[in-house]
């Protein structure tokens, strides 16, 4: 793969997360950067986030019938557990 050297000035606490966020991925500063152009790249396009709205998946959003605290006390509902 052909590369290109790039120089940037970040401020210390850009910096401090991209290294937090390496270390954690058990990367260089350098692989979490390239990941990140990659999802630039190649994530969602302009068009298919302007049209979310029409995945069925996001249609059954709010569709569920059941309790209105399912979220918060989904232990208790599932094993039985005390709500909080």
């Amino acid at each position: 793969m052909a590369t290109k050297r790039l120089t940037i000035e970040l401020s210390v606490d850009q910096y401090e997360a991209l290294r937090q966020q390496a270390s954690r991925a058990g990367t260089t500063i350098t692989g979490v950067i390239r990941r990140l152009v990659d999802e630039l790249r190649f994530g969602p396009s302009e068009e298919g986030l302007k049209n979310y709205r029409n995945d069925p998946m996001y249609k059954r959003r709010g569709s569920f019938d059941g309790p209105k605290d399912l979220a918060e006390n989904h232990d208790h509902y599932l094993y039985g557990r005390s709500p909080k």
